[in-house]
């Protein structure tokens, strides 16, 4: 009977199903530009709505999509209040930056990061999009500061818990 636990347990560590969770260190959300195609052209495949940012050049490339003023009627438009404008510094050979983007007023929400044998899979909420007008090419982020990783991040949908 031992041995059969045993080897139950060798084989459940060698095909990487026990896995640990990541904690997550910072979060910041807020406004985006979303990324676009060139007019006429559609992407090969869809793209995705998570990024991975590993290094300083694409941090500062995600930084510029952040609006430097508020989406809003009144003229001039109020600054944007955006934590991550201020630019803080993130030590990048400690951390990896996840950032998700989503094209409604609603913002996305990490519900879980867990790092397999193979892969971190992050389990991630878009919580009920209720109709609202919302201007062109703006949307929502969420962006979260984990331990360092050179593994494969795959996302993974969650639907939303009804309230």
């Amino acid at each position: 009977m031992i041995r059969l636990y045993s080897l139950l347990l060798l084989t459940v560590l060698s095909m990487g199903l026990i896995a640990g969770e990541l904690v997550i260190q910072k979060t910041w959300s807020g406004i985006i530009r979303l990324q676009q195609t060139p007019f006429g052209r559609k992407p090969q495949t869809k793209p995705s709505t998570l990024t991975v940012v590993g290094d300083a050049k694409s941090y500062t490339r995600f930084l510029s999509r952040i609006p430097s003023k508020q989406i809003s009627r009144t003229r001039p438009a109020p600054p944007n209040k955006d934590p991550l404008l201020k630019k803080p510094a993130i030590d990048f050979t400690k951390n990896t930056l996840l950032t998700i983007d989503r094209s409604a007023m609603a913002r996305p929400v990490f519900r879980q990061i867990i790092e397999h044998q193979k892969e971190v899979v992050v389990l991630v909420e878009f919580p009920r999009e209720f109709p609202a007008a919302r201007p062109i090419n703006i949307g929502t982020y969420t962006a979260a500061l984990i331990p360092k990783t050179k593994k494969p991040v795959r996302l993974q949908l969650i639907k939303p818990s009804i309230k």
